[in-house]
């Protein structure tokens, strides 16, 4: 199974409908359509924090997952939100720290209109613990590397 099949076929992805676009050493890209659903303005197309942090995280992920072809949970997450994404978003996270226990990406997201909507720093679990993954011992096998 590739990157971003397994990625793309995670339950809570495809609820909010992110999907991975690109995933290459260390960079991944996607994007979430803003739908009604997703906003947090009634009557008006204004992104939800919580839409841009769930793509931020996920694309992050992604990034680190690209060295690994394993899960990477997060440890922790910081958000600056600099417009309202009154568009569909788009990310793009590249890895600036891999070691043997944790990697840390940065991500930008825009709309697609270009309006630079957050920026983020994610903290994701690469190493440590008693062999078991964070999906446990039957992990899916990524064959793209």
């Amino acid at each position: 199974m590739s990157l971003e099949s397994l990625l793309n076929g995670l339950p809570f992805v495809e609820h909010l409908g992110i999907e991975i676009d690109d995933v290459d050493e260390g960079y991944a890209s996607g994007h979430v359509e803003l739908t009604s659903e997703l906003s947090s303005v009634p009557g008006r197309k204004i992104a939800h924090g919580g839409v841009a942090y769930a793509l931020a995280d996920t694309v992050g992920g992604a990034s680190v997952m690209s060295l690994h072809y394993a899960p990477t949970p997060t440890i922790d997450m910081r958000i600056d939100y600099l417009a309202p994404g009154q568009d569909d978003l788009v990310a793009e996270a590249e890895v600036v720290r891999n070691g043997n226990s944790v990697a840390v990406t940065d991500i930008e997201i825009r709309d697609v209109e270009g309006t630079h909507v957050a920026d983020a720093r994610g903290v994701f679990k690469t190493g440590g613990g008693d062999g078991e993954t964070a999906w446990g011992t039957g992990s899916p096998e990524l064959d793209d590397r």
